[in-house]
């Protein structure tokens, strides 16, 4: 049974539980020596570690994704939480839970109702034909409903793909009523579309990574190659919508510098990259104020992605 969670350390404690190795890197010190870098994550977050002896020989144990038992001490390294690894040993699949490595939301099976209905209520034939060709396909839904939207940022957990196309469609609905000149069709079937990327673009087992492909060709790629597909096989798909779809999916990063290969330059597609982006930061950031909290922080600590800190109030 498994006592210590991320969240729970603090600096100076004995640490002796067991994590998921998510990260492991075997670097060479001054003296030209190795020692090797880890991070181990588990359902409440993530925290570096370092072992210095032995570091070569411990590398061989493990692979990152494996489940390890780890011994050690909370240290402080430039203002962060770091174990200093004593021992690092791998584990039986009898010698652990994976309930309490897996960040799962309880009402996942509720909320893939609840977008199930609002994709039903799409009226367009061929945007209805598109959205059942992923849908009602059992295998392409069960990775569908269990993929990250992404590695750390923002809906980093088991599921997090499915709970940000929901978050989108409930803030589309309110964004279509505001703006009846928006085509709420073609909206909420690329909101279910923009991302289905990732689920090549990632593994989505313990240890979420980036697959070849997804590093080599990204999710906007992939993404919009899984759609032409299934456009390909619907008998007489208009060639005006399946220009709105693909570029909704190209452009929803929004710039050239983000990875978009084109600026958004339809109203549904301007839409569907604020929205994309609204959700995905307002969920970073409560994740980032829950857990400042938690450690008892007014302020986050230094953000290099957002190049700030966050407000804890």
């Amino acid at each position: 049974m498994k006592n210590q969670y991320v969240n729970m350390l603090q600096e100076g404690d004995p640490l002796n539980d067991y994590f998921v190795a998510a990260r492991k890197d075997l670097r060479v010190k001054q003296d030209g020596g190795k020692f090797l870098g880890m991070v181990f994550k588990d359902k409440t977050g993530e925290i570096g570690a370092v072992l210095w002896n032995n570091a070569a020989d411990v590398a061989k144990l493990f692979d990152v994704g494996d489940v390890v038992h780890v011994r050690g001490v909370i240290s402080n390294y430039q203002g962060r939480l770091q174990v200093r690894v004593e021992q690092v040993l791998p584990l039986k699949e009898s010698d652990y839970s994976l309930d309490d490595l897996i960040n799962k939301p309880s009402n996942a099976a509720a909320i893939e109702t609840e977008f199930g209905k609002l994709l039903g209520s799409v009226k367009n034939a061929h945007c209805r034909l598109l959205i059942d060709a992923f849908w009602n396909d059992a295998s392409f839904k069960k990775e569908f409903v269990k993929a990250s939207a992404g590695k750390k940022w923002h809906h980093e957990y088991s599921g997090g793909l499915l709970y940000h196309c929901y978050e989108m469609a409930q803030i589309i609905e309110s964004v279509c009523g505001l703006y009846p000149e928006l085509n709420r069709d073609v909206l909420l079937t690329a909101v279910f579309l923009h991302d289905i990327g990732k689920i090549s673009e990632m593994n989505h087992d313990l240890a979420v990574d980036y697959t070849n492909e997804g590093k080599l060709l990204g999710h906007l790629h992939i993404g919009a190659s899984m759609v032409q597909q299934k456009m390909d096989a619907i008998a007489d798909f208009p060639e005006r919508l399946r220009l709105e779809l693909l570029h909704c999916i190209l452009s929803h990063h929004g710039e050239l510098i983000n990875g978009s290969p084109v600026t958004p330059r339809t109203i549904e597609a301007i839409v569907l990259h604020h929205v994309d982006n609204l959700d995905a930061q307002t969920a970073a950031f409560s994740r980032i104020i829950r857990e400042t909290r938690e450690k008892g922080q007014e302020w986050s600590e230094y953000l290099p992605l957002i190049d700030r800190v966050i407000w804890a109030k």
